[in-house]
């Protein structure tokens, strides 16, 4: 298994007698395609920002392509998210006053990137498939629609071709035409560049995309629910 988690258990530190995550065994392979799904508050984010290196478990082991993220330093868990991890959060995350382009290229800060000329032309060739027009890209992305703020930061996600993906209901601001060519750019990209996917929604009509569809209730072995 690339991606394994055993007897994880963890607590935020303000509760730290509520436990969220208690997940004795769970795994993924490579090149998987894994759509999780369940009613808030029974750990989906927390769980992603375990397996990113966001949030540090208490106890137990998260392996991903053979890396345990409880060894690593933070300089060194940043690294590895950066050039392995793309991430997709439910809340955009990005800077305001940056345009789409600037906001695309901090993710190549801690990544081993290409030359500034390549960095350009992909980004331009994401934001073409995402349909963020020409004259929104220089402008801060404050000033732009919801959807071209998911949108952008799906590019982001994507720029440094990621061996593992996670999105966090990355199409929750998307209209249907704007989601459902967001899912065919999404599974094409993956399938070409041999990417694993974990992509967490409430929208169940998106799970056909997907070889493999799991309930986070089913490994999550949690009976008090909170939000998370």
């Amino acid at each position: 298994m690339d991606i394994k988690l055993t007897n994880v258990n963890f607590s935020y530190p303000e509760k730290p007698n509520k436990v969220i995550i208690n997940i004795p065994s769970w795994s993924l392979n490579r090149s998987e395609h894994t759509f999780i799904y369940g009613p808030s508050g029974v750990g989906k984010s927390t769980l992603l920002g375990l397996l990113s290196g966001l949030l540090r478990a208490q106890q137990g082991d998260i392996t991903i392509f053979g890396h345990q993220l409880a060894k690593m330093s933070n300089r060194q868990r940043d690294k590895f998210r950066a050039n392995t991890i793309g991430y997709v959060f439910q809340t955009f995350n990005l800077i305001p006053y940056l345009d789409a382009f600037e906001n695309i290229q901090l993710a190549s800060y801690f990544a081993d990137t290409t030359s500034s000329a390549s960095l350009e032309q992909e980004i331009t060739a994401l934001l073409n498939n995402l349909n963020i027009p020409e004259a929104d890209r220089k402008q801060p992305v404050s000033r732009l629609s919801i959807g071209q703020q998911q949108r952008i930061a799906i590019a982001r996600a994507l720029i440094n071709k990621p061996k593992l993906l996670i999105a966090d209901e990355p199409t929750s601001s998307l209209d249907k035409d704007n989601r459902d060519k967001f899912m065919k750019l999404l599974m094409s990209v993956v399938k070409d560049k041999d990417i694993t996917l974990l992509f967490v929604s409430h929208d169940m009509s998106l799970a056909h995309y997907f070889n493999h569809v799991e309930s986070i209730q089913d490994f999550n072995q949690v009976e008090d629910k909170i939000s998370c």
